[in-house]
């Protein structure tokens, strides 16, 4: 199988950003390209299993189809209705994920049959869904809406946990400045770096999701939050890692003569992190988790809401050779590449599994409780707003973040 990890990174200007990304999940509707993926991924030799793998294909492409017509009948609809048509087409872009990454066993035929899976795989809690509508400000409402993981005979079951367990952690690309010893030559090379480890699925198991706990963590709604007067659980700032390249002494002390440019052996880097504005409340805990991770990483200057830590590594250039294993700062950005550091990492939910909660819960009380929505995005002016721009989040970048999941290519595509 292909590594867990997304490793390479495409950087793409587009005059629509949006229907750019459209574009190249379109190309899972290729049968042939995304049948020797599937391949690919399931290490499944040429000539084995062709009915099958033809049929998980034709599925994908399928799931693709509508989940494109889900979004763009989502853009033309407004806040009364717009969560359901969302979260269909978020639905249909994870039961894309699936078929890719498990086998013929999850296939949309084969999961009919049994009834483990046949579910969202998340509750509503009803009883908080009703009290919500009383609620009297934007954050009221949203801290009232939470959802859980369905169970069935104790076992997590749905669409939800088979989403979560096809999930690998998202990616950042950051820059590398490199220089290297008795040459006059700097070089910046793009490396792209896991953002947060993914929690276990068995993590969220009997924890509340909730709407605001949730809306905290999302690096695009920092700006609204603000504007709100509510402080997020990320912290903006940025990241740089500086390179030297040389020779070992027992490279520079042989005897006999040297190669005309020896490649260097070893590498020193110095990754530098700047944390801006951090707040207060979280600035403890931040640095308890990092002591107890990552010894290594060293506090530079502590300004108070401005912090500069660093790491240094060194070791072999050798790619086969073994890599000191150091746990990262985590760090995810918005649709603008705009860095922010996750401040509580043991707590997080990955973006994708965070916007597919957000999208369900909307929908579940577009649907159901319509009385409980229409009152509040029609009494609401705040609470309309937001909810909108958590709509125009997912829109844009929920598509973004699956065809990343899908290639295991981090796809950076912006206006240009």
């Amino acid at each position: 199988m292909r590594s867990e990890r997304i490793v390479d990174n495409r950087r793409i200007a587009a005059e629509n950003p949006t229907a750019e990304v459209w574009k190249y999940l379109r190309f899972f509707l290729d049968r042939d390209e995304t049948a020797r993926r599937i391949r690919d991924r399931h290490e499944i030799p040429p000539g084995m299993n062709v009915a099958n793998v033809r049929k998980q294909a034709t599925q994908i492409g399928w799931c693709i189809r509508q989940a494109e017509q889900y979004f763009d009948a989502s853009a033309r609809v407004g806040l009364a209705t717009r969560p359901v048509l969302l979260y269909y087409g978020a639905v249909s872009l994870t039961q894309a994920l699936v078929l890719l990454k498990r086998d013929g066993d999850f296939s949309l035929d084969a999961r009919r049959k049994g009834r483990k899976h046949s579910h969202h795989g998340l509750i509503l809690n009803r009883g908080r869904a009703e009290a919500a509508a009383k609620a009297a400000s934007a954050r009221e409402f949203l801290e009232g809406i939470e959802c859980s993981v369905n169970l069935h005979d104790g076992e997590p079951s749905g669409q939800f946990p088979l989403f979560h367990a096809s999930l690998v952690p998202g990616a950042i690309t950051l820059q590398e400045k490199r220089t290297i010893e008795a040459e006059n030559l700097a070089l910046t090379v793009p490396i792209t770096l896991v953002t947060a480890d993914l929690l276990p699925l068995k993590a969220l198991i009997g924890r509340p999701l909730n709407v605001w706990e949730l809306t905290k963590g999302l690096p695009d709604l920092v700006t609204s939050l603000d504007e709100l007067g509510v402080t997020s659980n990320l912290c903006q700032g940025s990241a740089l890692i500086e390179t030297h390249l040389f020779h070992s002494p027992r490279m520079t002390g042989q005897s006999g003569p040297l190669p005309p440019t020896p490649a260097p052996d070893r590498f020193r880097s110095i990754h530098r992190f700047f944390l801006d504005a951090m707040p207060a409340q979280h600035k403890e805990k931040f640095f308890a988790f990092y002591r107890e991770k990552n010894p290594a990483i060293k506090v530079e200057s502590d300004l108070g809401r401005n912090i500069h830590l660093t790491l240094a590594t060194e070791g072999e250039t050798n790619p086969t050779a073994p890599r000191p294993v150091h746990y990262y700062p985590d760090i995810t950005e918005d649709i603008l590449g705009t860095r922010f550091f996750i401040v509580d990492p043991s707590n997080y939910v990955p973006e994708p599994a965070a916007l597919i909660v957000l999208l369900f819960c909307f929908s579940m009380l577009c649907r159901y409780y319509p009385d409980v929505w229409m009152r509040n995005i029609d009494t609401n002016v705040r609470m309309a707003e937001l909810a909108n721009v958590i709509l125009n989040v997912a829109h844009r970048k929920f598509p973004n973040l699956i065809l990343d999941q899908l290639t295991m290519v981090k796809h950076d595509i912006r206006a240009h």
